[in-house]
């Protein structure tokens, strides 16, 4: 079995990590919508129905490569932190800080635009590993998997938490993320991640303007967004704050990321193979 079957195979089409990727990717009628696939012999399928068996040949032996397997590890890293803190706790505090009292968190909390920063700086490496170089990011974002990672991230780490300055409309807060926590965020991947930081850096700089856009384009809906996911998740943001007992005992406790990640793998190699790369 290959990294992107392997990482696919761990999600079912009503374990709670998908079901909550239909709900925000349901929210709001511009947002993406995803090809339906769960292994990778699918996807070929359904998003490239007219290939050749060369073009599946060449699609798994890019699916074994090193920059799949480089790619699936950082998607993973995302979700866990290097502290244990799982995607939920991501989900829930973003709607803590929208539903909350809390106001300008982009200067107070420290920790969130750390980890806000930190999942676009796992995005750039992802980007960087799985599209060469040259058209890269708009490579990426022709991928419908490309196009919900950013929508999620554009959503989840920068909308809603930080309604406030996304609401302003600057139209740079993902740069001014970047440039206020990208020290700190590089600095919690850890020795095992400096090395990876240095590397996201070449997708960094071209992907921010597109993210910007996402964002621009997400946050008059935040409200929309935030109230469905709540409505999904009913008790985050409450003043109980107690996590759904179904999700409590889920194991996987919403790797986003991970799942994500693998779709994005998965139609990279697709399109590499389809272009003959």
């Amino acid at each position: 079995m290959n990294p992107i079957d392997a990482a696919l195979s761990e999600y079912k089409p009503d374990d709670y990590t998908v079901r909550l990727c239909n709900v925000l990717f349901g929210a709001i009628p511009f947002a993406p919508q995803q090809a339906q696939y769960t292994t990778f012999d699918e996807a070929i399928r359904v998003l490239y129905p007219a290939a050749t068996p060369q073009v599946v040949q060449r699609a798994h032996q890019l699916a074994n490569g090193d920059n799949v397997k480089s790619a699936l590890w950082m998607a993973g890293a995302l979700d866990t932190g290097d502290s244990g803190i799982a995607i939920y706790s991501g989900v829930k505090s973003a709607l803590g800080y929208f539903f909350g009292d809390k106001k300008n968190a982009f200067e107070t909390d420290t920790q969130q635009g750390i980890d806000s920063a930190l999942k676009l700086l796992g995005i750039a490496y992802m980007v960087m590993k799985l599209f060469p170089s040259g058209a890269r990011i708009s490579a990426y974002h022709s991928c419908p998997a490309g196009q919900a990672l950013s929508f999620y991230f554009a959503s989840i780490e920068v909308a809603l938490p930080f309604a406030d300055n996304a609401i302003a409309g600057s139209g740079n807060l993902v740069k001014q993320l970047m440039d206020k926590y990208g020290k700190g965020a590089a600095e919690k991947l850890g020795p095992a991640g400096s090395g990876a930081a240095l590397e996201a850096q070449g997708a960094m700089n071209e992907l921010i303007q597109p993210v910007e856009g996402v964002v621009t384009q997400v946050a008059p809906h935040a409200n929309t967004i935030a109230s469905r996911i709540q409505s999904y998740l009913p008790t985050v943001g409450n003043a109980t704050d107690k996590i759904a007992g179904a999700v409590a005992t889920a194991a996987d406790a919403l790797p986003v990321y991970r799942y994500l990640g693998a779709r994005v793998a998965a139609e990279s190699c697709i399109l590499l193979a389809s272009r003959g790369q």
